[in-house]
């Protein structure tokens, strides 16, 4: 509430009082500010010509340099930013992520955004891609489609540790399994599945998930564009840290269940064919007991 209060008492000050900077702003008849989100209507920095502009996409009209309500030299950064962003967004939304860390240093660098602009656009970005994810995966289920009703087997030596259906056993034991587990119980049982997204969890996020928009808005509102740059880069590096610490963690623990499921099929592969091998031997020793005898 009282971060609300400051936000409200700022958003209330004099709109055309002059600050100690070189940004000119065109309102009030032409004043200095020290942060382009103060000039309203020309939101958007050029630190070049130091003056405040009006931002305009795809404007393939004629740009006077300087002039806040018609600077335009950037028709080529919105040309591949869209292109960019395009792809960027599709790549995002098929590995499971906002973007945001992607999208804000597109919107600075590329498209010349400042950047709490930048920010709202990247919010954006996300609804539209997060949006698209959702109408392509609503009726798409589980990869799991073998789900069971019943528990796993307990672990020898390990009171109330439950071993999973299916686990550390070939494709060949695996196919048996699920046979053997469709002919018990009268012939009644089903494997089940469920979509692939997780509602149940998605209700229990979405009110933490909105308050902290909340919250972001106002620090958005508070803090200055240095200060704003350097928390959203240190979350950035720690979330970044983190995916690759379980990147890593995860491929080890692939690499080895595929060394380990590899290594059961060559035992099994070997042991049919011994056994194999042992057959064959009996029936030529069974024919030539016959033929001696």
């Amino acid at each position: 509430l009282c971060s609300l209060q400051i936000v409200s008492a700022d958003s209330g000050s004099d709109k055309c009082a002059t600050e100690k900077s070189s940004l000119y702003c065109p309102n009030c008849g032409g004043i200095e500010v020290s942060d382009c989100s103060k000039c309203e209507g020309y939101l958007f920095t050029d630190s070049q010509h130091e003056i405040c502009y009006d931002r305009k996409l795809f404007n393939v009209g004629n740009h006077a340099v300087g002039d806040p309500d018609n600077h335009y030299p950037f028709l080529w950064n919105d040309i591949v930013g869209a292109i960019v962003w395009f792809f960027t967004a599709g790549i995002a939304t098929a590995c499971g992520v906002g973007g945001g860390g992607i999208y804000v240093p597109l919107g600075i660098l590329l498209l010349r955004f400042s950047p709490k602009a930048a920010s709202g656009l990247s919010q954006a970005s996300i609804f539209g891609a997060s949006l698209g994810g959702l109408i392509v995966n609503i009726r798409n289920h589980h990869p799991n489609e073998h789900v069971r009703d019943t528990k796993g087997s307990p672990l020898e030596g390990h009171p109330g540790k439950i071993v999973p259906h299916e686990k550390d056993l070939t494709k060949a034991e695996i196919e048996e399994d699920r046979k053997r587990y469709l002919e018990g119980g009268d012939g009644k049982r089903k494997f089940y599945t469920r979509p692939v997204i997780d509602y149940d969890m998605a209700l229990f996020l979405a009110p933490m998930e909105m308050a902290g928009a909340v919250l972001g808005v106002i620090i958005q509102k508070l803090f200055p564009n240095w200060l704003f740059l350097t928390i959203a880069a240190l979350v950035l590096a720690f979330t970044s840290y983190k995916t690759y610490i379980k990147f890593f963690a995860t491929y080890k623990k692939e690499k080895a269940a595929r060394a380990e499921m590899h290594r059961r099929e060559t035992m099994a592969e070997s042991k049919h064919s011994t056994l194999g091998a042992d057959d064959e031997a009996d029936a030529t020793a069974t024919e030539a007991c016959d033929v001696t005898n």
